[in-house]
């Protein structure tokens, strides 16, 4: 299954809660994305933090052909490349770099670089992203960023991920300009650990009842 970056930013904007999964175990990795899917949250960010994950990854994406299943915490664009190989949907860093830009702009995978303020949005731009990861969103003003930037900016939209919770998330996606929020705290370390697919599904229909309000 292919995906347009077109339609993933149609998801996101549609769904409005990215959930975001740190695991290094594959089983598990399947079925927190299964439980989130069935829970109203059908689109996932694995991150690259673990020693594991491209393996977690490829087996993510082909266990669940009908979810939108992206990378991470891409970092170079050698793990930029080895994302592409696993089938991955998209792809999202915490910043931007010239080299890393240069490479998702030529990869052909829909990607969304991570800004913290107007330079690395004009670097963004300049590659041709202008849906980008506002990180870490708390430290770096969250929604007064956002707004902020919305003035030389108007063309841009924001995920924000840091900090988020499902207490923030309504107000949070008040801002016109933020298209979704991302987190891991429908899918928790601990929880994911335990094997509670039951606490982990009503945080996920939770979030996605929030994004809503």
């Amino acid at each position: 299954m292919s995906f347009s970056k077109q339609s993933i930013i149609t998801q996101l904007e549609q769904l409005r809660v990215l959930p975001i999964l740190v695991t290094d175990d594959v089983d598990q990795a399947i079925r927190c994305v299964t439980t989130l899917a069935e829970n109203g949250l059908p689109a996932v960010e694995i991150t690259l933090r673990t020693p594991n994950a491209m393996t977690v990854l490829r087996e993510v994406v082909k266990a669940c052909p009908t979810v939108t299943v992206g990378a991470g915490t891409i970092l170079t664009q050698a793990q930029l490349d080895a994302v592409k190989e696993t089938g991955a949907a998209f792809g999202i860093s915490p910043g931007i770099t010239p080299a890393l830009a240069k490479a998702a702009a030529e990869s052909g995978l829909p990607y969304f670089p991570g800004v913290g303020g107007a330079s690395d949005l004009m670097l963004a731009l300049e590659h041709g992203f202008d849906v980008v990861k506002l990180f870490p969103s708390d430290i770096v003003g969250s929604t007064k960023m956002a707004k902020a930037l919305g003035g030389p900016f108007p063309d841009v939209r924001f995920c924000l991920t840091g900090g988020v919770t499902v207490e923030s998330t309504p107000s949070l996606l008040q801002q016109f300009n933020v298209l979704c929020v991302g987190g891991s705290w429908m899918c928790p370390a601990s929880l994911i650990n335990a094997g509670d697919w039951t606490a982990i599904a009503q945080l996920a229909a939770a979030a996605a009842q929030a994004a809503k309000k």
